[in-house]
């Protein structure tokens, strides 16, 4: 059984590897910190395997760790992917050090072979699977992080749509949670960006006849409060939109039953990814906060 804070760096070493993913996909030449990135986390990664074997090697160039690590897997078991982590490392150099860039074909291939390096080493050297870690543990709300794992669940069966459901109500859930607790302590700095717009004054003043100009300054207003509120809590606002496009539009009724009236554009499992390290990456920015 893994220890909290090797699971912790774990979770960080997937996080940073979905980041980039996100920034492969960028065109050329954006797309080249992808590739820093892929060698970040799978130097991260080994650096951790070395450790957790106790090759009592570090600070080593990223293959020479190759060796060491054989040395203490059972018999019979390679860490494997060392020719195309090779080939990664010598890309990533190149770039580093010269700056000669690679295609976005080879980009699309290192993403290949960098998710498989995960699949297959981290059940190999830590006894869990790459998709099976979770930093739904560091989320102190118990709301929050009982639907994040909920989420992971369905996932992990491939109901992602269930899945980026569960992540919407986390959200919503941890924003719920910020206006709570901002009204319970007082905290008059938070309450100003927490708190939702629950009654219109712009449409209840004007004349009938500027009923629809109301409605529709409203609206602005609404997205401009939200866009304040996310910006002052330091949430990336296009990492937000993104977020708003890949998952499904949910709402609850007065019953508590929430209910989905309209479907995202998320469909696969780096979707799910990319809205679940969304909610996690928010809820530990909101934990940061000191309430006053």
């Amino acid at each position: 059984m893994l220890d909290e804070a090797k699971m912790r760096r774990l979770a960080m070493i997937q996080y940073m590897y979905t980041m980039a993913v996100d920034q492969s996909h960028q065109p050329e030449p954006l797309n080249m910190v992808g590739l820093l990135l892929f060698h970040d986390a799978v130097e991260l990664f080994v650096a951790l395997v070395s450790e957790h074997l106790h090759t009592g090697k570090t600070g080593l160039d990223l293959m020479a760790y190759w060796e060491f690590i054989d040395q203490k897997l059972p018999t019979g078991k390679k860490f494997g992917h060392k020719d195309s982590m090779a080939r990664l490392s010598k890309a990533r150099g190149n770039w580093k050090h010269v700056g000669i860039a690679v295609s976005s074909t080879i980009i699309e291939e290192f993403r290949v072979n960098v998710a498989d390096f995960f699949h297959e080493n981290t059940p190999k050297v830590f006894s869990v699977n790459f998709e099976e870690i979770s930093m739904a543990a560091l989320v102190q709300d118990e709301e929050v992080r009982h639907r994040l794992l909920q989420a992971e669940q369905l996932s992990s069966s491939g109901e992602i749509k269930a899945a980026l459901t569960e992540i919407v109500i986390a959200f919503q859930s941890l924003l719920a949670g910020l206006e709570w607790k901002a009204l319970e302590q007082n905290s008059i700095h938070l309450q100003a960006v927490s708190s939702r717009r629950h009654f219109s004054q712009v449409e209840r003043a004007a004349p009938r006849e500027l009923d629809r100009f109301a409605r529709a300054i409203d609206r602005e207003l609404d997205v401009l409060h939200k866009q304040v509120m996310l910006l002052s809590l330091g949430i990336d606002y296009r990492r937000y939109m993104r977020f708003q496009g890949l998952a499904p539009s949910v709402y609850r009724t007065m019953d508590e039953v929430y209910h989905v009236a309209g479907e995202g554009r998320g469909q696969s499992h780096q979707d799910y990814l990319f809205c679940y390290q969304f909610v996690v990456e928010c809820a530990l920015r909101i934990q940061e906060l000191q309430f006053f």
